[in-house]
């Protein structure tokens, strides 16, 4: 079914089942169907409670700064990741699982990217490609400052597609290994030709417009905390625009395809209860994925029945959040992830 949405003489056409999924992915607070409208982002301010909290920035080609946020390493430093984050959401993604990384040794440096956060251009879609080439560039400035440390790309959901658009590239970044968490890969064959279609005409008939209005709840996490600190902090993008959600889903379709030529040593996690990335999408990426990559180090897929989508927040975090210490560290998944992983290939889960 389509939802029309009127905004004077525009409409936003889109096919209710998707855009609610799509309302979550994009503020995880619930925005609803109500309307659309054309509302300024603004620039994001902190206030009381709610620090906007910056270490630096990484200067990039044009003059672009992308702020960071550093998570250190306690004690002597054993490893350091890039964590690109979700869609609207910025720098602080990292807070609960930094406290378990930094205490072994992991030091996370935290942008936001193009479009997001505080950056120049916040509310704005890049493009899939400039976003992945700054990923690029960040990486190389990050083995640049630590060339005999071990270097990790780390990215959760959008950032998760574009750590497997890295990987599958034929210019990957300088690093040892990926961490992805719930990769948006609902694209390509994975996703209803008509639901791309009615977001494409959505989009060209009000490219500008912002969705907003009543409640649609779709569990991301069940850690409320987590969830309401997300929509208090001062840096998180509500009700995006469609032409932004528009470049979202070219971005998925990318990473679905891309999902073939991955072959770099990685993790992959997925939840259980991922209301946000369908089943079917994710085993479509994980079938294709090859074998092995050329250095003999496998991609190591892990399924967490008990988790949702923003696995590293969720209650049930301290089991995914130690596999992801023991990956980086080349200690090991320890947990039954990747057997639970075979079940979920099979059909199971």
């Amino acid at each position: 079914m389509i939802a029309l949405m009127r905004m004077g003489s525009k409409f936003c056409a889109l096919p209710k089942a998707l855009l609610k999924a799509w309302l979550l992915m994009l503020g995880l607070a619930g925005f609803g169907l109500a309307g659309c409208t054309a509302i300024s982002f603004g620039v994001p301010k902190a206030y009381p409670g709610h620090p906007i909290i910056t270490s630096g920035a990484f200067a990039l080609a044009g003059g672009v700064r992308l702020p960071y946020r550093l998570y250190p390493a306690a004690g002597k430093l054993r490893a350091v990741v890039l964590a690109l984050h979700g869609y609207t959401d910025s720098r602080d993604a990292w807070v609960l699982l930094a406290e378990v990384l930094n205490r072994q040794g992991i030091a996370l440096y935290a942008p936001d990217q193009s479009g997001f956060g505080a950056t120049a251009n916040r509310g704005t879609w890049p493009g899939t490609a400039v976003l992945v080439d700054e990923a690029r560039q960040m990486a190389g400035q990050l083995r640049a400052q630590y060339p005999q440390t071990k270097l990790v790309l780390m990215g959760e959901s959008m950032g998760g597609a574009e750590a497997i658009l890295l990987g599958a590239s034929v210019n990957p970044p300088p690093v040892d290994a990926y961490v992805i968490s719930a990769p948006a890969v609902w694209g390509a064959d994975a996703l209803n030709p008509a639901y791309q279609e009615a977001l494409r005409v959505a989009a060209f008939l009000a490219p500008q417009k912002r969705l907003t209005g009543g409640a649609v709840h779709v569990q991301a996490s069940d850690n409320k905390a987590a969830l309401i600190a997300f929509g208090k902090d001062p840096l998180t993008i509500h009700a995006p625009r469609l032409d932004n959600l528009a470049g979202l889903v070219r971005m998925m379709g990318d990473a679905q395809i891309a999902c073939a030529r991955f072959e770099k040593p990685a993790l992959i996690l997925y939840g259980g209860h991922d209301a946000l990335i369908p089943k079917a999408a994710m085993r479509r990426c994980w079938q294709a994925i090859p074998a092995g990559a050329p250095t003999g180090a496998p991609v190591v897929l892990a399924y967490y029945p008990a988790d949702y989508h923003l696995i590293e927040r969720d209650l049930e975090r301290a089991t995914p959040s130690a596999d992801i210490a023991g990956f980086i560290l080349d200690e090991g998944v320890l947990s039954d992830a990747p057997s639970e992983a075979t079940v979920f290939l099979a059909g199971g889960g």
